[in-house]
């Protein structure tokens, strides 16, 4: 395993602008600041109110987090939610985690964004035009996606099966 400022693919954390966050040498309008997750106002916010939670360990995606992590991040995406919806009163929220550059994800640090939404603003529709939502495609989907979620179920993790992801990528095959 690779030390805790190092990712996996050995990136270096200190050139991390999140971890500099994290460990209070880099500039942020800290909302919270707990021993496992810090949560800040973004430098370009979409409305006053969105807030970026991110734990303070190194972790470059959903792909690398812990259920311990995952609790600590979940919980104080919760009380931010909360605290959105008492200052800002906004007419909804979205609570969005992107991970890979196809995702949009442009920090490589997991980090969860709390946006608060209001009827008509300026971000507009975040979801694109339905995708095949054919009977056999849903099928599909549910199948393979059940069947994993058995193998895990029966101890094989589903972080284990990297190396068929990896493979995959290889073979230059994606997708459904």
């Amino acid at each position: 395993m690779a030390p805790s400022h190092v990712t996996p693919n050995r990136r270096p954390a200190r050139d991390c602008p999140f971890c500099h966050i994290a460990a209070g040498t880099g500039p942020a309008r800290l909302v919270v600041d707990g021993p496992d997750v810090i949560a800040f106002l973004p430098l370009r916010p979409v409305h006053p109110g969105h807030v970026l939670v991110v734990p303070r360990h190194h972790l470059e995606d959903i792909w690398e987090l812990d259920e311990e992590t995952a609790t600590a991040v979940t919980r104080t995406v919760l009380r931010v939610a909360h605290a959105v919806r008492a200052v800002f009163r906004p007419d909804g929220l979205n609570v969005i985690q992107s991970s890979g550059a196809a995702a949009t994800q442009t920090v490589p640090h997991l980090h969860v964004h709390v946006v608060p939404r209001f009827a008509n603003d300026r971000m507009g529709a975040i979801w694109p035009a339905p995708a095949d939502g054919s009977p056999v495609a849903l099928d599909d989907a549910a199948s393979r996606l059940s069947k994993a979620l058995e193998e895990d179920d029966q101890g094989d993790e589903l972080g284990q099966g990297e190396a068929a992801v990896e493979e995959r990528d290889r073979q230059g095959t994606r997708g459904p």
